[in-house]
């Protein structure tokens, strides 16, 4: 017996959910190690959070901890891996309805 579209769902949100913990984890993290002035975290995993759908979590963890919001280069890529999850989002979803 398969799951059903409710559970499949479900199990989606709580992923996503997890997801977006660990995003907002690791911005405060980084902020933290950074004003005690230790070795920070790689702003490339900070990304790949992004781009697998800790965006949400991971630009309110900018905001609240006001934590990279003036560096443009990272900011810059940080859209860009917005664009790709999100992109990645549809085409999986027209996929799936196709």
């Amino acid at each position: 017996m398969g799951l059903s579209d409710l559970q499949y769902g479900v199990i989606a949100l709580g992923i996503l959910t997890a997801v977006n913990v660990v995003s907002v984890i690791a911005i405060w993290w980084d902020k933290r190690r950074a004003s005690k002035g230790h070795r920070r975290i790689r702003e490339e995993t900070l990304l790949v959070w992004a781009l697998v759908g800790g965006w949400p979590g991971g630009i309110w963890a900018m905001r609240r901890f006001r934590h990279k919001t003036s560096k443009r280069s990272f900011i810059a890529r940080y859209v860009l891996a917005v664009g790709l999850n999100m992109a990645a989002i549809s085409g999986i979803g027209y996929a799936a309805i196709a």
